[in-house]
């Protein structure tokens, strides 16, 4: 009986130990092939064999990595992080499982998930297991950044620097922390030394042109725009131009400005922030120009995006006569010698006759006038002097008293101002007690529909 007992329990070791054997030699053997079907970019057929072979080996840890790994490049990162989770859990470990390869794919999860602390928190982990990986320090450095936090970011950025001086994005994400920081020298260093290693990064091309923008250097700031705006990206070509016009317009060149602002709307397919803000600038460079209806279509445009963007209601409520008031339109819009000539006609509907006229600037005109003699028609009365402005701003209390000195200069018995916009009350109150007369657009309107 014995002997049966012992014969049993031998029987049983053998079975047991072929089958760990036969484990032993076709579980790798078909982790291979699973490998094979991996490499060939078939995951989900590696995925069915996985979940098939896991029935029977459900610890196995190279097994849930490769399940893992498949379902992380057939883009299901749900059941990636299951599985990668998983072979943590288990803390069995290999040279194909290893702790590095998986807290490396959880972080870019977390990542993609838009689970920046948990993903900065694998990157921690990871900087123990590697001290000297600037990758991994970048990679802390740059979600601290997206999360608001520069001064942690920036002291994780100066660890890369420590290590490696030849990694460009390090140097970009400095100089951005340094530009946010109101830093620009700093910044400007930062983004140069990433141009040395990468010259045709285009975002550093932008921000050096930023930079240079503020410190007054336009024909140099040009010149970065004109490199960045090689971008792929359309929204950074977009800025590029749209800054290359400011550049052009604080020079004064603002026929190539306004070439680079309407340039720079073909290139924008969206109504974004930089749409609205080029459209809206676009108009003020079409007003210097005179360009006045084309000027009020572009603040129409801004308004119906963002009512309240900057002063575009007031500018809209300056030029509100123009598709109205056709003589109104013609004295705005015309050129300066016909300006001129209009002004003149507008002080003889007053009754005066003009004797003298000089252009101060495009938008005003100073006349010399005297009264006409209703009596005796060669007969001239006392002189008068005229201001006429469209410029559209508010006429200031001392505007108007500068007129009226100038008046007794020239021993005139009356001023006269006029402009297509309005006055302060403070300038009002001081022309109730003097020989001036103020006309705002209202009043000038009335006074051409009747020539």
């Amino acid at each position: 009986m014995d002997i049966i007992i012992l014969g049993g329990f031998i029987l049983i070791v053998v079975v047991l130990g072929l089958v760990y054997l036969t484990k032993a030699l076709v579980s790798p053997h078909k982790l291979d092939n699973i490998k094979k079907l991996m490499e060939a970019g078939k995951y989900q057929d590696a995925i069915n064999s996985l979940n098939t072979f896991l029935k029977t080996e459900e610890n196995n840890p190279l097994a849930h990595l490769y399940l893992a790994e498949s379902y992380y490049y057939s883009g299901n990162l749900e059941m990636g992080l299951v599985e990668y989770k998983q072979v943590l859990s288990s803390g069995k470990f290999n040279k194909s499982a290893t702790e590095k390869i998986i807290r490396k794919r959880l972080a870019d999860i977390y990542m993609k998930f838009g689970q920046f602390e948990e993903a900065q928190k694998e990157y921690l982990l990871l900087i123990k297991l590697e001290p000297h990986n600037y990758e991994y320090l970048y990679s802390i450095g740059k979600i601290f950044y997206d999360r608001g936090m520069r001064e942690q970011a920036l002291a994780y950025l100066e660890r890369v620097q420590k290590i490696t001086h030849n990694h460009a994005p390090s140097f970009f994400l400095l100089g951005m922390i340094y530009y946010d920081m109101n830093h620009p020298t700093e910044a400007l260093n930062a983004f140069m030394n990433c141009l040395k290693l990468e010259p045709k990064n285009s975002e550093s091309h932008f921000y050096v042109g930023m930079i240079l923008k503020a410190m007054g250097n336009f024909g140099k700031a040009i010149t970065e725009f004109d490199e960045s705006e090689k971008a792929k990206e359309s929204l950074l070509k977009v800025k590029s131009i749209f800054q290359k016009g400011l550049c052009k317009l604080e020079m004064g060149d603002v026929e190539n400005a306004i070439a680079d602002f309407e340039r720079s709307l073909k290139y924008s397919t969206e109504d974004t922030n930089v749409m609205i803000s080029i459209r809206y600038t676009l108009g003020l460079a079409y007003e210097k120009q005179r360009r006045l209806l084309e000027a009020v279509e572009q603040w129409e445009k801004v308004a119906q995006m963002r009512p309240n963007f900057k002063d575009v209601q007031l500018k809209l409520g300056q030029y509100e006569d123009l598709r109205i008031d056709d003589k109104l339109k013609d004295l705005m819009t015309a050129t300066p010698t016909t300006y001129e000539y209009i002004c003149q006609k507008v002080v003889g509907g007053l009754g005066y006759e003009v004797i003298e006229s000089t252009m101060l600037g495009d938008d005003t005109v100073q006349i010399v006038g005297v009264e006409k003699s209703q009596k005796w028609r060669n007969v001239r009365g006392g002189k008068v002097l005229v201001v006429i402005s469209r410029s559209n701003n508010d006429i200031m209390e001392d505007e108007v008293a500068a007129l009226v000195e100038r008046t007794k200069l020239q021993h005139g018995i009356r001023s006269i101002y006029i402009t297509t916009g309005k006055f302060v009350p403070q300038a009002m109150r001081y022309s109730e007690n003097r020989p001036v007369d103020l006309f705002d657009r209202q009043k000038l309107s009335a006074i051409m529909k009747s020539l």
